[in-house]
């Protein structure tokens, strides 16, 4: 007798064992892989077309029956076997240490199925749940939003703190109660309006919803999505209300500043993922962690070398091991679908799911955060209308060459340089014309001096340029004629002639053995001679221009 191809697919799909035997002569039609493996010494009792009692006289010989008496145990389950009851339970039996239990029930094109079960694997499958149950309530405890979940008949399974308080009972209340009970008319129902759809059809709502509780008028951000069951079937809802009354009462005045704290609450970045402590494979991640990370679960599965690399995951796991968790891990990356790389915020802490040691991470994107702390470091460094470096970022950077230079005999040039004509532009043309001068000069000098250390503003109209190996007296004498030369160049500002010129001050020296501020001063006091001198020149500073501070007072 011949058994159809799906039914021995549907069969080898099982957990449990199966043997299918005909019901009138007793014969075995087939016998699904978990079948075979669990009486792997019986093979050639278990081919299609044997015999039944060849299988049972197997069991009589090498299985352990309760009773003791193997023979009378599988004449008794001959008997319940070829019996007219379709269904029966059969003496359990134990072999090669595998506690089995078995029953007679009803199979497909009039067979008889003979059903078998470890006892071991119901055990295994109580805990796995067992685990799951405990990380959906350690994972809704540690939410900081109002959460709760609710199965078929409206009962309240699990919540959190946050949603207890928000409808205004103990957690202890809430739990096993349904919520009509516990919570206000209208808003248990607007929420069983949202809820109806989903208990029949896989999906999730996300709206703003409006209620009265104990006489006041109250706003929430509500979301809401079916919760599917160990079967695959829904089995109930999971929710969340974050109270948003105060930003509501408060819309009138400040509109634009709540739209976009609303717009924020409704996309705050927080990724939740669990991998697997020894491969790092993610095994859950939530839809936020995904986006975040670029993951596509239709893909090969995902590890946490997305988010670490090999050498740094160990280290990570380690810091993790020793601290009990591992907080606050700022990372740079960029996923091959970003223009730009983004910034995200980590935290680790060792966890226990469906048996096996995990990692629980929480994720969420800090790129604004650091772009706006980079851009701060900017205006604190860099001068705000030119883009150059500001004096503080410039007698910083001298202050650092000066440490580094100390004792070698490196060549080093400061240029100061103060425009001619800058104030006239300003007086005639106005101050957004001196603006543009002060911007336009800037480019000018960043291109004719590309090889410069720094190029900086000082304040006003003065700028200031420093330089390490590029040259001695002559060489550097060269480029000042060039810089004045680029400088001369007309300035046309809307159509007006601007009369600019420069007049420069330069020291050349060894970086090794001089103060680098006394070195500028230098610099200053020449460009105050290449002004009197008739601006529009440059001026290498020499002791003959102080001849106060280098007289010799030997004669």
């Amino acid at each position: 007798m011949s058994i159809a191809p799906d039914v021995v697919a549907t069969a080898a799909l099982a957990r449990d064992g199966i043997i299918f035997i005909g019901s009138s002569d007793l014969k075995i039609v087939h016998a699904n892989p978990v079948a075979v493996n669990l009486f792997n010494a019986s093979k050639s009792a278990l081919r299609d077309g044997s015999e039944i009692k060849q299988f049972l006289a197997f069991l009589a010989k090498n299985a352990e029956f309760a009773s003791g008496d193997g023979v009378g145990a599988v004449r008794e389950t001959l008997g319940l076997i070829s019996g007219k009851t379709a269904k029966a339970d059969l003496p359990a039996f134990q072999t090669g240490g595998k506690k089995v239990t078995w029953r007679k029930a009803e199979g497909p094109e009039g067979l008889t199925a003979l059903v078998f079960r470890e006892a071991g694997k119901a055990e295994e499958l109580a805990k796995a749940l067992s685990d799951h149950k405990i990380f959906i309530q350690h994972l809704i405890d540690v939410l900081p939003i109002p959460v709760y979940l609710k199965n078929l008949d409206g009962v309240i399974n699990r919540c959190n703190d946050a949603f207890a308080e928000l409808i205004g009972h103990e957690p202890k209340k809430v739990i096993g109660s349904k919520l009509a009970d516990v919570a206000s008319k209208p808003l248990v129902a607007q929420i069983t309006d949202y809820e109806a759809p989903l208990l029949i059809s896989e999906g999730h709502v996300r709206h703003e919803i409006d209620f009265e509780m104990g006489g006041v008028e109250k706003s929430a951000l509500f979301a809401v999505a079916s919760l599917k069951g160990p079967s695959g079937s829904i089995a109930g809802t999971i929710g969340s209300l974050i109270d948003v009354t105060s930003l509501k009462r408060a819309q009138a005045e400040v509109a634009a500043a709540a739209q976009r704290l609303t717009g924020l609450l409704e996309k705050a970045p927080i990724g939740v993922g669990i991998s697997s402590r020894d491969g790092g494979e993610f095994r859950f991640f939530n839809k936020m962690f995904g986006n975040l990370l670029a993951l596509n679960s239709d893909e090969t599965v995902p590890t946490d070398t997305v988010l670490l690399s090999e050498r740094y995951r160990e280290k990570s796991l380690q810091d993790m091991d020793m601290l009990g968790e591992l907080q606050d891990v700022e990372l740079r990356i960029r996923r091959p679908a970003d223009s730009d790389a983004r910034w995200l915020k980590t935290s680790m802490e060792p966890l226990t799911f469906e048996g096996q040691e995990s990692v629980l991470w929480w994720l969420s994107d800090i790129t604004k955060q650091k772009l706006a702390a980079r851009e701060l470091q900017n205006k604190a460094n860099n001068d705000e209308l030119t883009g150059l470096a500001n004096r503080a970022r410039y007698m910083q950077k001298l202050s650092q060459c000066e440490t580094v230079l100390r004792g070698t005999n490196t060549a080093a040039s400061i240029f100061l340089l103060d425009l001619d004509g800058f104030k006239a532009v300003n007086d005639t043309l106005g101050h957004a014309a001196g603006d543009w001068v002060l911007v336009e000069t800037a480019k000018r000098l960043k291109r004719v001096a590309r090889r410069a250390e720094e190029v900086a503003r000082l304040g006003g109209d003065e700028f200031t340029l420093f330089f390490i190996n590029k040259g001695d007296e002559n060489e550097m004498a060269t480029l000042a004629d060039e810089i004045i030369t680029e400088i001369s160049k007309p300035y046309v500002w809307e159509g007006s002639a601007c009369d600019i010129g420069a007049s420069i001050g330069f020291t050349v020296f060894d970086a090794g053995y001089c103060d680098m501020s006394e070195q500028l001063r230098r610099a200053d006091k020449a460009m105050y001679e290449a002004k009197a001198a008739g601006k529009g020149q440059a001026c290498f500073y020499r002791p003959e221009l102080e001849p106060d501070l280098h007289r010799d007072d030997s004669t």
